[in-house]
Formats: C-alpha cells, sequence, structure tokens
C-alpha cells in the first residue's frame, strides 16, 4: 500500500507526548475531577452508599475473578477498605473519613487507568513490535532475509480504505476522535499500530484491556504506545466515573484517542447496530464544553470498522450471543475457549496465513453527524454551517443535559449508519453467510436455535450448488456497493466461486480447530455451525438472505428429512 509521511517529525510535539509529559499530572488532575463529581452537587446517591457497592463489588470481583496483573493481597486491601467505611458510617464525624476513603479509590484507579508515553521507549517499542509481527509473517531465514522479516511484507498484511488524505489534512483542525467497531481484544494493539505505521498520523491514545497485561512482554510495550488500562471486571460507579472523566480530560487537552463507541467486543460477529450513549454524551458535552470556553475547537470523528478473516475470541463470544438470546431454546455448549493461551497463535496465524487486517476509514463528521470539507467546516445540505448553534438557547451558549442525550442519539445513529456503508466484505464473511442460510433454508420449520444444536451431518449440500447461491449474493453485494451502502475487498469482486470458497476455508481453517466449514466428497458441511452463524452474522441486515433461492435449497436432499 500507499507509505504516507509523518504529519508531525518531532515526536516530542504529538499530542499523546505532551499529555503525558508529567503523568503525575495526569493522575492528580483525573483524581481531583473524579472526586469532585462524585461529591459534588445534584448527586441522586449518598455518598457512603456509592463507596458501599464499589467495595462490595471490588470484593467480589478480587476473589472470584483474579488476574496475575492485579495487585499484591487484592482482597485484604478492599476488606480493610470495607471495614474503615464501616468506622465512618457509624461515626456522626465520619464525613472527613468518607472523603478520605473516596480519595484512596479514586486515586488507585486513576493510577491504574491512566497511560504512559515516552519517546525514547516508543521508538524502542515500535521497532520490536514492527520485529515482533515481522517474524511471525516471515519464517527464520525465508528467502535468504532474516529471521524479523521486512518491514515492506508486513505493511501487505494491512490494508487501509477510505479517505485518508482528507483525515490526515483535518489533523490539526480539532482533536481527531477514531471510532471502530470491536469484535477483538487485540483490536486496540493492531489498530493503533496500523493507524501510526501505515498513515502517517501520530500515535493515538487508546483503552487496552487490562486482562492483556497479564503478558508481561505485552504490558511492557502497551505501556510504551500509549494505551490506557480498562477493567471490565470492575463494574462500579466509582471506577466508571473515573474512567469517563478520563475520557473528558484527554479530550479537552486535545489527546487524539480510539474509543470503541459500541462500548465492548461485538458478541455476535455482527457490524453494531447501536452504540453506547454514555460515550457519545462524552463527546457532545465536550465539545459544548469548548464553545462555553471560548475554543473554536472542533471534535472530528472518524468511523472505522475493522475487518478480518478470522477472530481470535469467535468461539467464546459467539456462545456469550447465544446463551444471552436463546435462554432456554439454546443448548450451551460444554467447550470453553481458553483464549488467554491463544493470542500468540492468532497473531501468527494471522501474518503467517495469506491473511490480514483491513481498516475501512469513513468520511469524517462532527459530534452532530455532519460531514466535514477539506478545511473541517460542518456541510449541511450542501452548505457550511456553524454547529456552534445547536449549544445556544435564546442566544446564548448553554449546557442543557437534555438536550444533549438527544444529540448523542442522532450522533451515534450516524456512526452506525456509516459501518455499514464501510463495512469491507471479505470471503470469510461471504462465503460462510451463503452456505449457514442454505442450511438453515433446507430446514423451515426450525428456529434459529434448533437448527444450531442439530449434528454436524445433518446439515450438506453440493458444493456446485453453493456456487452458485455465492453468485446471486455476490452480486446484490456488487450492486449494493455501486450504491455506496457497503465495500467489497478485491477478492470477492474478481474471484470465482470456486476459488472464493477454496480462499474461505483456507482463512478459517488456519486458525478454528473445529473448521466453520468444509468441503468432502464435494459436499459441503459444517464442524461448527455456531462458528459458521458467526462469520455469516458479518453481513447481517443487508437484506442479502432474500438472495438465496429456497427452491433451490429445498431440493437439495439434506442429509436428514426436513421436520
Amino acid at each position: 500500500m500507499r507509505e504516507y509521511p509523518n504529519i508531525i517529525t518531532d515526536l516530542e510535539k504529538w499530542p499523546i507526548a505532551r499529555f503525558y509529559d508529567d503523568r503525575q499530572r495526569v493522575v492528580r488532575q483525573l483524581s481531583q475531577s473524579t472526586q469532585a463529581f462524585l461529591n459534588g452537587p445534584g448527586q441522586s446517591r449518598n455518598l457512603q452508599t456509592t463507596l458501599r457497592e464499589t467495595i462490595y463489588s471490588e470484593k467480589l470481583r478480587a476473589k472470584s475473578n483474579p488476574l496475575k496483573v492485579d495487585p499484591p493481597k487484592e482482597y485484604a486491601y478492599w476488606k480493610k477498605m470495607e471495614a474503615d467505611l464501616g468506622r465512618a458510617m457509624q461515626d456522626d464525624a465520619g464525613a472527613r473519613a468518607t472523603l478520605d476513603i473516596l480519595g484512596r479509590t479514586v486515586n488507585r484507579y486513576s493510577e491504574e487507568i491512566a497511560g504512559n508515553f515516552n519517546v525514547k521507549t516508543f521508538r524502542f517499542a515500535r521497532k520490536a513490535l514492527s520485529m515482533l509481527f515481522g517474524s511471525l509473517y516471515k519464517p527464520f531465514f525465508a528467502n535468504g532475509k532474516a529471521f524479523w522479516g521486512d518491514r515492506e511484507s508486513l505493511l501487505d498484511r494491512f490494508e487501509v480504505v477510505g479517505p485518508l488524505d482528507h483525515i490526515r489534512g483535518l489533523f490539526d483542525k480539532g482533536t481527531v476522535m477514531i471510532l471502530p467497531t470491536h469484535f477483538s481484544n487485540l483490536d486496540s494493539i493492531l489498530i493503533g499500530y496500523g493507524i501510526e505505521m501505515m498513515t502517517g498520523m501520530p500515535a493515538f491514545s487508546y483503552g487496552a484491556g487490562l486482562n492483556l497485561y497479564d503478558y508481561e512482554l505485552m504490558a511492557y510495550y502497551m505501556s510504551r504506545l500509549g494505551a490506557y488500562k480498562i477493567d471490565r471486571r470492575k463494574k462500579n460507579p466509582v471506577y466508571a466515573e473515573t474512567l469517563r472523566q478520563f475520557s473528558i480530560l484527554s479530550i479537552h487537552e486535545g489527546l487524539n484517542s480510539i474509543f470503541f463507541p459500541g462500548g465492548t467486543r461485538s458478541r455476535s460477529g455482527a457490524i453494531e447496530d447501536r452504540v453506547k450513549l454514555g460515550l457519545m454524551n462524552t463527546l457532545i458535552d465536550s465539545q459544548n464544553d469548548f464553545y462555553m470556553r471560548g475554543q473554536d475547537r472542533k471534535i472530528i470523528a472518524i468511523p472505522l470498522v475493522i475487518s478480518y478473516n478470522f477472530v481470535l475470541e469467535a468461539s467464546s463470544l459467539i456462545e456469550q450471543h447465544l446463551r444471552k438470546t436463546g435462554k432456554a431454546s439454546y443448548l450451551n455448549s460444554t467447550r470453553k475457549s481458553k483464549v488467554r493461551n491463544k493470542t500468540f497463535k492468532f497473531i501468527n496465524r494471522l501474518f503467517k496465513s495469506q491473511s490480514g487486517v483491513t481498516l475501512s476509514f469513513g468520511q469524517p463528521m462532527d459530534v452532530m453527524g455532519h460531514l466535514l470539507d477539506e478545511e473541517g467546516n460542518s456541510i449541511k445540505g450542501g452548505r457550511t454551517i456553524d454547529i456552534k448553534g445547536y449549544f445556544t438557547s435564546s442566544g446564548l451558549l448553554t449546557k442543557d443535559v437534555q438536550r444533549n442525550r438527544v444529540y448523542s442519539r442522532l450522533f451515534g445513529n450516524a456512526i452506525t449508519s456509516s459501518f455499514r456503508r464501510e463495512n469491507v466484505v471479505l470471503v470469510s464473511h461471504l462465503v460462510p453467510f451463503v452456505a449457514f442460510e442454505m442450511f438453515r433454508k433446507g430446514y423451515p420449520n426450525l428456529d434459529l436455535f434448533a437448527v444450531l444444536n442439530l449434528p454436524k451431518d445433518y446439515c450438506e449440500i453440493p458444493v456446485t450448488k453453493l456456487y452458485e447461491q455465492i453468485d446471486i449474493v455476490r452480486e446484490k453485494i456488487l450492486r449494493l456497493e455501486r450504491q455506496g451502502k457497503i465495500k467489497a475487498n478485491d477478492e470477492v469482486r474478481s474471484m470465482s466461486s470456486p476459488d472464493l470458497v477454496k480462499s474461505a476455508l483456507s482463512h478459517l481453517s488456519a486458525y478454528h480447530f473445529r473448521a466453520p466449514l468444509i468441503i468432502h466428497k464435494e459436499m459441503v458441511r459444517s464442524e461448527d455451525l455456531k462458528l459458521l452463524y458467526y462469520y455469516r452474522n458479518r453481513l447481517e441486515g443487508y437484506n442479502l438472505n432474500e438472495s438465496i433461492l429456497t427452491d433451490r435449497v429445498t431440493a437439495l436432499r439434506l442429509t436428514a428429512p426436513v421436520f
């Protein structure tokens, strides 16, 4: 792919370098703003009640779901905090002790969440990470080249599409927020690495799950690539507010960041059709705050769709999705996926196979969902508008909570619509979609969960029939692409149906032990219908299933009678 020069050549002047120039300042400001909010006016809950809920939640987490990266004697720490809070609640003059407990809790969270960035260690970490990925892609001394491979080969494993020149030109026009889809715990690392290495933009701040820090080598590099920590086990109000305040602080200081608007990984494998309004509201409020402070700085939102031909946690994610949506209708699998032990195996297969990572950037927009021109001006109905007017009442700038929540929903809709347009169809999306729909339409009287629980040899179709249906669905995808409603990669556009199937099977079998699809004696079957369903879901919502001709499918003589 085309290489872009660095927008800012001096790393010391990168926004992330300036933000973390004094890390303790960041931690201190984060702690102060969080405490001020939790102990400020307008709180509907008593502070002691909030702390009691937080401490109880933390004791439960430390006991039932520990990580190696957790501080030593974590349970004992929260046990003591519980005792301290108990004494404060019994003391008529316990307000000061309660505030002290709040301060200790928030300081602990602030120190954990805040990332770090050092130019010297970043240069080393960037080189080391390139060497690591390169070594995974290139076998030892392959083609006469050293163990570490070469940068050009590594670049070939990233496909970056979208209006990069436009995005790069807006970098000095405001605070840039990359808003990606989310499928894997490795998204943050690969997006962060891909953006900095492939686009020439300065490094972005991004959140990385605390579980990834269980690996010392991974933790070492992430902590030097500007990552801040997110512990999804912590589901208490104090931690949630500290994380929110970190987002606000970073935006206000102009730190370009990567935020996942869906909040968590897609369990079903589908593109997100809704977002966490809390994050959207943080961006809306921050834009409001800029204007009220007299700063004419704009938050620039860049939707991003990330695509893999196979996903690290696919098995466990689809199990979670089916368990939640199916309830009593779903027969839970007894298999448990040990994702932690598969991380390096996944990266290894990702770069050694002919697969890679696709980053599809959407059109830049403001927080109201209006597209931006080359100068960063908001465009509505073909004319330039000033979005400051959205935050005024009777000619005065105001902070209206209810109004901003409405804006958040509209902004979220604009992001998810962009996701659908920028979704890049890969062979491992197209082929599973067609195969699964053919299997399902072969059993018209069974619901989804009954089909998923069929024995694997109950669904079997001639490969030639699969080829026919792929051609039909592919043509509809290409029509949608011409209408600007979806994208297809070069394989999907140009390969013959037999080659598409061969490529899809190669990608999917490169990582999964139980293959979502296999061909045996000119018949197509699945060793794992749930995994097949996961990859099929990437094309949910485009009405492509209407292209699967039922009369052809029902004539295929499936290996079990139609119920």
